[in-house]
């Protein structure tokens, strides 16, 4: 009869313990660390909240809570990040989304839509607020419950055929981003949003964004959607 230590794994399955040794650890033991008490903390504050919303951030906390518990990170596997074994690359890969879409309308208007940064609320709903500073550079707010802040400046400017910009001056947020115009055949012109970050807080950011980075290239593809209907429609002018 099992003794000691060993009576801790009587009824249960031997593939489940395989299972569950088979994963491989690439989270760090800091960011392990920081993912189990940011879980925890989002956890009991959407219970606490009671309702469908805070249920939702209790899921988030609960699955931050696993993850530094586990110590595996399936988007982490997924984009080759190993920040816990001897590949520690997380620092230097950001996240990188790609969507286009085609939209009837020329080049010029969908150009004269996205040059005005103050529109960009408008087609992207993370992004709560732009305010233009001066031609070249404009401050960006994030939709709550993030609401960070940061400026950002043109670094090219193609008319009507491409709109790139980063951030600049901010410890919290390395962001890039383009737009390009492309006519098909005389007749829609396809639009690509390529958007490019390393999350704020480095690998305390890694942490938060891997559970948000497919959802967010999801976010884009809607954006884009709404923002193809829109401009058909004749809701969205420059």
């Amino acid at each position: 009869m099992p003794t000691g230590p060993q009576r801790m794994y009587m009824g249960k399955p031997h593939s489940v313990l395989a299972g569950r040794r088979s994963r491989p650890v690439n989270v760090g033991d800091t960011e392990r660390m920081i993912s189990a008490i940011a879980g925890g903390a989002l956890a009991l504050y959407g219970l606490r909240r009671g309702s469908f919303g805070g249920l939702l951030i209790a899921g988030i906390g609960a699955a931050l809570g696993y993850r530094g518990l586990t110590g595996n990170c399936q988007l982490y596997e997924k984009l080759g990040i190993d920040s816990g074994g001897a590949r520690r690359n997380v620092g230097n890969l950001g996240v990188k989304i790609d969507k286009e879409i085609a939209v009837n309308a020329p080049p010029e208007r969908l150009y004269g839509i996205w040059r005005n940064f103050q529109n960009l609320p408008r087609i992207l709903s993370q992004v709560e607020h732009v305010e233009v500073l001066s031609p070249t550079r404009s401050r960006w707010t994030l939709a709550p419950p993030v609401s960070i802040s940061w400026e950002a400046e043109l670094i090219n400017d193609k008319l009507n055929e491409l709109i790139a910009w980063r951030s600049v001056g901010s410890q919290w947020v390395d962001h890039a981003g383009s737009v390009t115009f492309q006519p098909v055949g005389g007749g829609p012109t396809r639009v690509h949003v390529s958007l490019q970050y390393d999350p704020p807080g480095g690998k305390v950011g890694h942490a938060v964004a891997s559970l948000f980075a497919e959802d967010a290239g999801t976010k884009i593809e809607q954006d884009l959607g709404n923002f193809k209907r829109a401009v058909e429609e004749g809701r969205l002018a420059a």
